[in-house]
């Protein structure tokens, strides 16, 4: 019976340490949040959309740990390289530039970029497209900036994602990527869509 209670009560005490551990790291993530949120009200974002974009976001541990596992780190090139590359996607990417030869012809002319590397980007960063990502983009990057291992990097990336919601290219629940906040067909990070996606029909959003 002694030893039943004794573990217990070991039992009950790990249970209130880790959920005060867990109220204590919610309390600073939303005083962290609220100082985000003045900050990008300040930069010009409406409130409204700092509302629908900040309004239910709590850090995801799942982000973290892919931060800490990237493959770049953990792989050897040959390793990387036949993963990312595999003979299979290079025939895919061949198929591609044929297919869409026109349109890259086009592109490549006017911005400087040959067809095969935009391919090869494309492929390598999501399989043609079909693997763009499921995370929201707001709530990966703000689990980043708080985590504190480049918080600096991902604040600024997370404030110009509040920036694109804001331009209305995307509404906020749509705005999905990798766990690391990229985006789009070629994974944009919010900076780089910023100085570098186009318009390209004219509709008034770049949809990448």
């Amino acid at each position: 019976m002694g030893t039943k209670f004794t573990a217990m009560a070991m039992a009950l005490l790990i249970l209130t340490v880790w959920s005060t551990a867990r109220a204590d790291e919610n309390s600073k993530f939303n005083t962290w949040l609220a100082n985000l949120r003045s900050e990008a009200l300040q930069s010009g974002i409406r409130t409204d959309i700092a509302d629908a974009a900040l309004s239910s976001i709590q850090p995801l541990p799942r982000v973290i740990e892919l931060d800490r596992k990237q493959p770049e780190f953990t792989m050897t090139f040959d390793e990387y390289l036949g993963n990312v590359v595999p003979r299979s996607r290079v025939i895919k990417g061949l198929n591609k530039l044929a297919e869409n030869r026109e349109l890259l012809t086009k592109i490549g002319a006017q911005y400087g970029v040959q067809p095969r590397f935009i391919v090869a980007f494309w492929g390598i960063e999501t399989d043609f497209g079909r693997h763009t990502g499921g995370f929201s983009v707001i709530n990966a990057l703000a689990t980043l900036a708080f985590d504190g291992r480049r918080s600096a990097y991902f604040r600024k990336e997370l404030l110009n994602a509040l920036q694109i919601l804001n331009d209305g290219h995307i509404a906020p629940n749509d705005m999905k990527g990798s766990w690391a906040g990229a985006m789009g067909q070629c994974q944009f990070m919010p900076s780089s869509f910023l100085n570098f996606a186009v318009d390209n029909d004219g509709d008034g959003r770049r949809d990448i």
